[in-house]
């Protein structure tokens, strides 16, 4: 017997746990949900809930063929409803990942570089960490970065809010990432480069 309170409101269901922990999910999977007993599981810091067997819940909700992992869309590990969950490799999952603690600058990949008085950009591939530039401004140097993930992460890159980037930028970014095209999981890289009069 289920040890979750349900709710519903049209097509999202919502769920809650004795300890007050609530989680959303499609009505059309609830009968995949209904008769388990959900707890509470902690990796890094985000909470999952699995069933006794150490299941996690997105997994009853999307088959998810071995060798790959299901991603929270939005980081929200509790939201399993499908708009927010996808299939990935690995890689794919590590780029989908919320600002870390020690971040300054309050964008990913984005800093201060003393030396030379400007912003840096940067953007890390596996292992491989990629230069995209210095900038005169914090802006410029966001806009780079939103660049870099377009050419390297495509759609599971966290984007900041910034304007679209002027064309001197994303050739700048481009050309520094096609150097590295065999790890881009999207190869954006290949876009062909808009010249300086947009054309």
């Amino acid at each position: 017997m289920s040890n979750v309170k349900y709710s519903f409101d049209g097509s999202i269901g919502y769920g809650e746990l004795q300890s007050g922990l609530i989680f959303l999910f499609d009505v059309g999977d609830f009968d995949k949900i209904k008769d388990i007993k959900w707890y509470p599981s902690y990796e890094s810091g985000m909470p999952y809930l699995i069933d006794r067997w150490g299941n996690k819940r997105h997994n009853r909700i999307l088959h998810c063929p071995k060798g790959y992992e299901v991603d929270h869309i939005s980081l929200d590990t509790l939201d399993n409803r499908i708009c927010n969950l996808r299939i990935c490799t690995h890689q794919q999952n590590q780029m989908n990942q919320p600002l870390q603690k020690n971040n300054t600058s309050g964008v990913c990949g984005v800093s201060w570089y003393p030396p030379r008085n400007k912003y840096r950009a940067r953007i890390k591939v596996g292992q491989c960490d990629i230069h995209l530039g210095y900038y005169r401004t914090f802006m410029e140097a966001v806009q780079a970065r939103n660049i870099g993930m377009e050419c390297m992460f495509g759609e599971f890159g966290r984007y900041n809010d910034a304007p679209p980037a002027p064309v001197w930028i994303r050739n700048k970014v481009v050309s520094q990432c096609k150097r590295f095209a065999e790890l881009s999981v999207c190869r954006a890289f290949l876009i062909s480069e808009v010249s300086a009069d947009g054309e």
